[in-house]
C-alpha cells in the first residue's frame, strides 16, 4: 500500500487524447522498443542531416507526456540537432509503469532503437539531455552513464526525499523507496564527464519545487550555470525561458 501510494504521488502517468492527433511534426516519426512489461513508443524529430550533429534526449514532467517538448522546440534552429522524445512506462501509448529502473531502461532502449533505425553506432552520438522537473531527474539519471556533453535541467530538485518533505513532511519522506538523488547524479556526471555544460532553470515563483533547490544545486556545483527566470512558476518557466533555454542548446562555447 505504502508502495502504490507513494507511486501515485510521483508519477501521474496519463494517455494521448485527439489533441495530440497532430503534435509531431511531419518529419518526425515514431520509435518502436519493447521493455519486460510490453510495447513502448518514442518520437524522433530529426535536423538538417540523416545522422544528428547533436542528439538531444527530452524527459518531461511527472504529469506531462513526450510530445509536449513539441511546443518548446517549435522553430527551434536548423543547426543539425536531432530530438528523441522519450515517454516513460505507463505514459502515452507505453505498457507497463514507471520507476526509477523501467525509465532508466526505457531511455536506453529507446536511444538503442533509434540508432538501429538510422543505421548508427549508439557511440557516434553526440548527447544532449534537457528533462523537466522529475524529467530533470531522470535525465541526471541518464547523463551519469553516459558521455553526455550538454544538459539543461529545468526545475530540478534536490533530492526526491527532500521534495517529498514539502508535500508529505519530514517523517514520511523516509517512507519513500525510491529517492531520485540529483546532488550525487552530478557527482558522478563532473566524474564522468569532466567537460560536460550543464545549464539549470528554475522559476522564481515556483510552487511545486522550490526554488531554492535548483540554486542549492548549482552553488554545489561549480560546472553548472544557473538561470533564475522571474516570476515564472513550475509551468510557466517553459514559456518563459524558452528564448533563452533555445540559445543554451545552441550554444557553441
Amino acid at each position: 500500500m505504502i508502495f502504490w501510494w507513494q507511486h501515485s504521488l510521483i508519477y501521474h502517468p496519463r494517455p494521448y487524447d485527439e489533441s495530440y492527433a497532430h503534435a509531431l511534426p511531419s518529419n518526425g516519426f515514431a520509435i518502436e522498443y519493447r521493455l519486460p512489461a510490453g510495447p513502448q513508443i518514442a518520437y524522433y524529430i530529426p535536423g538538417s542531416e540523416p545522422v544528428p550533429k547533436r542528439l538531444w534526449l527530452a524527459f518531461c514532467g511527472n504529469g506531462s507526456l513526450a510530445l509536449d517538448w513539441t511546443t518548446l522546440l517549435r522553430n527551434y534552429p536548423q543547426n543539425g540537432d536531432g530530438f528523441l522524445l522519450i515517454d516513460y512506462p505507463g505514459y502515452g501509448r507505453n505498457a507497463g509503469y514507471a520507476t526509477m529502473a523501467s525509465t532508466r531502461a526505457s531511455a536506453e532502449a529507446a536511444l538503442h532503437a533509434l540508432a538501429e533505425r538510422l543505421h548508427v553506432e549508439e557511440s557516434q552520438f553526440h548527447l544532449g539531455v534537457i528533462g523537466h522537473s522529475l524529467g530533470a531527474a531522470v535525465g541526471f539519471d541518464f547523463a551519469a552513464r553516459h558521455r553526455v556533453e550538454r544538459m539543461v535541467a529545468i526545475a530540478p530538485f534536490t533530492t526526491l526525499r527532500e521534495e517529498g518533505a514539502q508535500v508529505v513532511g519530514g517523517l514520511l519522506s523516509y517512507l519513500l523507496t525510491e529517492n531520485y538523488d540529483n546532488r550525487a547524479r552530478l557527482s558522478e556526471i563532473s566524474r564522468l564527464n569532466p567537460g560536460a555544460k550543464v545549464t539549470i532553470f528554475h522559476g522564481t515563483d515556483d510552487e511545486v519545487i522550490p526554488f531554492r533547490m535548483g540554486q542549492a544545486l548549482a552553488r554545489k556545483f561549480s560546472f553548472v550555470q544557473f538561470v533564475p527566470v522571474s516570476g515564472a512558476d513550475h509551468v510557466s518557466v517553459l514559456d518563459l525561458a524558452r528564448e533563452k533555454i533555445i540559445a543554451v542548446m545552441n550554444s557553441k562555447e
